[in-house]
């Protein structure tokens, strides 16, 4: 498989690095978004998780997460997915436990 990183983009490799990119995409969903509402899956996998804290911190209570436990996850994942999403980030959260 071919590397298709577009080669301009810089490889994070320091935390300076790092907020520089939280600002700067932090700063385009805010363009973007202006004072919308967003609707996000929250999977508890790294993209939904990385995806739910830009959108958090950019837009705050405009954003709406939705975590599903449907029984296929991977043990204890809803359970992080509200301590660390609801209960410390204070995102705005609905769970919904369709396991059964």
């Amino acid at each position: 498989m071919q590397d298709v990183r577009d080669p301009n983009f810089e490889r994070i490799t320091t935390l300076e690095q790092a907020n520089k990119f939280i600002e700067e995409s932090v700063k385009q969903l805010q363009e973007q978004i202006q004072n919308n509402k967003v609707i996000l899956a929250l999977s508890g996998g790294v993209d939904s998780n990385v995806v739910a804290a830009l959108l958090n911190k950019a837009i705050g209570k405009n954003l709406i997460c939705i975590h599903v436990n449907h029984g296929l996850l991977r043990k204890n994942e809803s359970q992080e997915v509200l301590e660390t999403f609801k209960n410390k980030m204070n995102l705005n959260l609905i769970y919904l436990d369709v396991e059964e």
